[in-house]
């Protein structure tokens, strides 16, 4: 496993990459407003300029693209397997989790701006009646729309994983010990955005001579394409109360590989006050291309009404830049 990961950290250190650049341009408008900040125009050109790249992460395109690809990777992580599964079982079921990721443009406000919704449709098989109880097959996916702020597109995500119950659950009782369980399998995910409408935004330039916000409109092309793939390996326990109530828990490591690319040709318009007078232009060019991390930690924490034939569930997983909640249902026949 060590080479894999060293084999993956190379691949993708060789093909990361970004270039990008603003441009500000005041017009009349903007070099009196500058004056009355308390600015240079060079000085007032070059703070728009880092103001601008702060909201759309120019100069750490990189890190945006390796941002994209993380989350691209981890949407579905905790929704392609059940951890508490009976002998015998025979489910669908289907699940939505709340992802956020550092993937945020156009804002700094990364827990609103890098948000997104996942669904997933899961079935899963325990192999028990072919001698196998300690084996569990699942597959999920789901494809749907996504909106990150004024970008729009689709996100694609499929999984296939295997359960294996390493130690087995202690006797049926009131308070009953679920054993440990190893889930892998691979995962896959494919998450497109791009400019629907114009990107609403704005900051506030502040000078020795007072504050003000400036909203910037931008038109144009922003195109994001992350594809991976994801090999998950979880250890899980837990517990079953009162025969119906469980609570489970663990933790994994991930690879992954695949890649991000993305291009910006944006043109925007820098206007102040109710009257939106301009007081300039930018422009955003940019390309990059990058790949998810290749290895990662997460750790997963959930709570299930566990009966006979329904099972509702909610769930957290948790890594280092990203996390997801997620409800779900499945149904025993």
């Amino acid at each position: 496993m060590r080479r894999l990961v060293v084999a993956l950290c190379i691949a993708q250190a060789s093909v990361a990459y970004g270039d990008a650049t603003v441009t500000v341009t005041l017009n009349d408008e903007g070099r009196e407003l500058a004056q009355r900040l308390g600015f240079s125009v060079p000085d007032f050109v070059a703070h728009t300029q880092a103001q601008i790249d702060e909201l759309y992460k120019i100069s750490r395109i990189d890190a945006l693209l390796r941002s994209f690809a993380n989350t691209a990777a981890f949407a579905q992580r905790g929704l392609g397997a059940d951890y508490d599964v009976d002998p015998g079982d025979i489910f669908i079921g289907a699940g939505t989790a709340g992802v956020q990721g550092d993937v945020a443009i156009g804002t700094t406000d990364s827990a609103l701006g890098g948000s997104i919704v996942n669904f997933s449709v899961l079935a899963g098989v325990n192999l028990s009646r072919w001698h196998l109880p300690k084996w569990t097959v699942f597959a999920n996916g789901f494809y749907e729309g996504t909106t990150i702020r004024g970008l729009e597109g689709d996100l694609l995500t499929l999984g296939a994983h295997v359960q294996y119950q390493l130690v087995q659950p202690t006797l049926p009782a009131k308070a009953r010990w679920t054993g440990v369980a190893i889930t892998t399998g691979v995962e896959y995910a494919h998450w497109t955005v791009g400019t629907a409408s114009s990107l609403e935004t704005h900051f506030i330039a502040e000078g020795s001579g007072g504050r003000k916000s400036i909203h910037v409109s931008s038109t144009g092309a922003l195109d994001v394409d992350a594809s991976t793939f994801a090999f998950p390996i979880e250890v899980t326990t837990g517990a079953r109360l009162l025969r119906v109530f469980s609570l489970y828990g663990g933790g994994g490591v991930t690879l992954a590989t695949g890649g991000s690319q993305i291009n910006a040709q944006l043109d925007s318009e820098l206007t102040i006050n109710e009257e939106m007078l301009p007081v300039g232009n930018a422009t955003i060019d940019g390309t990059g291309e990058n790949g998810p991390s290749a290895a990662s930690a997460h750790a997963i924490a959930g709570a299930m009404l566990h009966t006979r034939h329904i099972r509702v569930f909610v769930q957290g997983t948790f890594a280092s830049d990203e996390l997801a909640l997620a409800l779900g249902l499945r149904v025993v026949p």
